[in-house]
C-alpha cells in the first residue's frame, strides 16, 4: 500500500473539512496494512491525506504570451519580408493539388522511357543548359532517381538571379518527375534547395513567382510545409 495516495487541496480548514462519505468507524481494520473493508479502505486514505503535505493551486498568469510557430521561429528575422512575399495557404494548398495530379500522370507515362545516369555535374550543364540557352527539359524525363536527386542538389549552387525564370522551370521539371516518396537525408537536400530559394526570393528578386512555385511544390508534394 502506498503511503501517500493523494495530497490535500488547501482550500480549507481541516476542522471544517467533511468527508463526502460519512463513515462509523474512527480508525480502520488493518490485516497486514491492507484494509478489511471499503470503509477501512476510505477512512486510511483520509488518514494518509491528512499526513500529507499541503499544496496550492497557483492563479493563473495575467497575461497569456502566444508562442511563435515554427516557420515564425525558423524566419524570425525576416517576418515581415517573408509574410510581404508568401503565397497565400489557399493558394498553396490548391496549387499543391494540382501539381500532385499532373505529377503522377507524366510519372506514369515516363515509365517506358529508358533512363539515363550522369554523376558529374559538367555533364548535366551541357545537358540541360547547353551553350547556355534556354533548358533543355524533355530529357528530364528519362534521368533516374539519382541523377534528378543531384541535378536538385547542383542547382543550390547554380542559381542565379538573371537565369532565375530558366533555373526554376527547369526545376519544375526535375520535380514533376521526382519520386513522392524519399528517403530523410533526400527531403534534407529538398530542403536545402527550398531554403536558397526563399534566400534569394527575400534579396528581394524579381522573380518571386517562379521561386514561389519551387518553394510550395516542395512544401506540399514533399511534406515540408513548415518552410512556406
Amino acid at each position: 500500500m502506498s503511503k501517500r495516495i493523494f495530497s490535500r487541496v488547501n482550500d480549507e480548514s481541516e476542522e471544517n473539512h467533511r468527508g463526502a462519505i460519512p463513515l462509523m468507524k474512527k480508525k480502520p481494520d488493518l490485516v497486514n496494512g491492507i484494509p478489511l473493508s471499503g470503509e477501512d479502505y476510505l477512512l486510511l486514505v483520509r488518514q494518509q491525506a491528512q499526513k500529507s503535505a499541503n499544496i496550492s493551486t497557483a492563479p493563473p498568469p495575467p497575461v497569456i504570451k502566444k508562442a511563435n510557430s515554427l516557420s515564425q521561429f525558423l524566419f524570425s528575422s525576416n517576418n515581415e519580408s517573408n509574410n510581404k512575399h508568401t503565397p497565400s495557404a489557399e493558394w498553396s494548398e490548391a496549387y499543391g493539388q494540382l501539381f500532385t495530379a499532373y505529377q503522377s500522370s507524366m510519372q506514369r507515362k515516363s515509365k517506358k522511357k529508358e533512363k539515363r545516369e550522369i554523376k558529374t555535374s559538367a555533364e548535366v550543364l551541357e545537358l540541360l543548359y547547353p551553350d547556355n540557352t534556354a533548358p533543355s527539359l524533355s530529357i528530364i524525363s528519362t534521368f533516374t532517381q539519382h541523377t534528378i536527386l543531384r541535378t536538385l542538389h547542383f542547382h543550390i549552387q547554380w542559381l542565379k538571379e538573371e537565369r532565375l525564370d530558366q533555373q526554376c522551370l527547369c526545376l519544375y521539371h526535375l520535380l514533376v518527375y521526382l519520386d513522392s516518396v524519399l528517403t530523410s537525408n533526400n527531403i534534407s537536400k529538398l530542403r536545402d534547395l527550398s531554403r536558397k530559394c526563399i534566400e534569394l526570393r527575400e534579396s528581394p528578386s524579381q522573380h518571386i513567382g517562379p521561386l514561389n512555385i519551387i518553394i510550395t511544390i516542395i512544401a506540399t508534394a514533399y511534406g515540408q510545409k513548415d518552410l512556406i
